[in-house]
């Protein structure tokens, strides 16, 4: 009876393992060398581009050279991919003229379409160049050259061709490096009358500057959410999550100065993710390290943050991830191997965010916030929980909460990634995993 017992105990420990061990995520290295991703598409279709042409990866057919930029100038600019992976923008050769400018890719037919600028023919060999794109691919926006000295943000598509988007200090450029789902607002920079670059927005083609809570411009903007309240972007030293309701915060490192700046460089479709990086300045984009931002969780290490699921990272750092699809399950920057080699990585954390959803369990749907948490974990959702007990990252059990309120007291707990099982009616009813900071 004893060795039934033992081996009982084995077999359930060995499904709550293998049950955990199922949420699998993927630290993928897709190329060695100056290759810049641009975006990822839900279904993990990733667009890259280095100074001499634009690619593609994905996990079946790997690192495939889609454009060449042939006129002997370096690419500008950046190259998003849709959301659903069939079409890519980036800045290529129009043949005809010799100029690299706005062009679109349709990968179901292998094809470009150059898309113009605002004059036919432009300086340092580009007359526009891509910089964003909307999710459903219709829409561009970028930079077109006006002059030897001036460039405007511009606009595209089918219906209007490239539109200028003007500049609201006279004589001075702009550009335009990211846009909302419905194309409404445009983000990115403007120069001042003094020439130093400052972040803007578009909104339904009006401009103005971006400002903190005391109405001073801020830096750069980088990106948008979609439904074009929430900007990010940088500033000296530390980046900037700008709301359209609740004004703007910085998001700080205990190292920030003007020698150890950061900025943000990717959002979230719904606006409550950002990633971006810090690092020594000046110093190349591979030397620093990346971090994940919530408003609830605060700036978390990349790094850390994907060991915290579980996910190993074989000595790549990811120093400058550059782009989180639609759906926040896949991320995508430039790094550094253990030789320090630049690499370019594709973090795919799809599983782990799928088991972090729960499941419905007699029409009572626990959920846990914040995640990260630090002190205290609040419990929403369950009209009354029995017990729980928490478990870590080898099965183990870590502790039982007899007595189970609204909230779970965590401070205790060394930092890491636990699972919650909570009980109703005695029963097992969700397993929710979070991490402790």
């Amino acid at each position: 009876m004893r060795n039934i017992y033992k081996l009982s105990i084995k077999i359930a420990t060995a499904l709550f393992l293998f049950n955990f061990l199922q949420i699998e995520a993927q630290l993928t290295v897709m190329a060695v060398g100056a290759y810049t991703p641009g975006g990822v598409s839900n279904n993990g279709i990733v667009s890259l581009s280095t100074s001499g042409g634009v690619f593609k990866w994905d996990a079946v057919n790997g690192l495939v050279q889609i454009g060449t930029v042939a006129n002997g100038y370096p690419l500008a600019g950046n190259a998003p991919i849709s959301v659903d992976g069939t079409k890519i923008a980036s800045t290529i050769t129009n043949t005809a003229t010799g100029f690299n400018e706005i062009s679109t890719y349709d990968i179901a037919t292998s094809t470009w379409t150059n898309r113009g600028g605002l004059v036919p023919t432009g300086w340092d060999g580009s007359v526009s160049s891509t910089w964003g794109m909307t999710p459903d691919g219709n829409t561009i926006v970028g930079l077109g050259w006006l002059t030897g000295a001036m460039a405007h943000a511009v606009k595209w598509d089918a219906t209007n061709g490239v539109v200028d988007l003007g500049s609201i200090v006279p004589e001075r450029s702009s550009r335009a490096n990211a846009v909302n789902d419905d194309g409404t607002v445009v983000v990115g920079w403007q120069d001042q009358a003094d020439g130093a670059r400052r972040g803007a927005k578009w909104v339904n083609g009006v401009e103005s500057f971006i400002t903190d809570n005391s109405g001073n411009n801020v830096g750069e903007a980088g990106g948008v959410s979609s439904d074009g309240n929430t900007i990010i972007g940088s500033a000296i030293p530390n980046p900037y999550v700008w709301n359209n309701t609740t004004g703007l915060i910085y998001i700080t490192h205990p190292n920030s100065s003007a020698f150890f700046r950061g900025a943000a460089t990717a959002i979230s479709a719904d606006g409550g993710t950002v990633l971006g990086y810090f690092r020594s300045f000046p110093g190349p984009a591979a030397a620093g390290e990346g971090f994940i931002w919530t408003a609830a969780g605060g700036r978390v290490n990349l790094n850390d943050y994907a060991t915290s699921l579980g996910i190993n990272t074989q000595g790549i750092i990811m120093a400058l991830p550059l782009a989180i699809s639609k759906d926040g399950k896949k991320i995508v920057g430039v790094g550094r191997d253990s030789s320090f080699q630049v690499v370019a990585f594709y973090l795919d954390i799809t599983s782990y965010l799928s088991t972090n959803e729960g499941v419905k369990h007699n029409e009572d749907k626990i959920s846990i916030y914040p995640n990260p948490a630090k002190d205290v974990i609040n419990i929403k959702g369950a009209n009354k929980i029995d017990k729980a007990q928490l478990y870590n990252m080898v099965g183990q059990k870590v502790r039982t909460y007899d007595s189970v309120g609204n909230q779970i007291d965590v401070s205790s707990l060394s930092k890491g990634t636990y699972v919650l099982e909570f009980f109703v009616k005695g029963e097992v009813s969700q397993s929710l995993k979070f991490i402790k900071q």
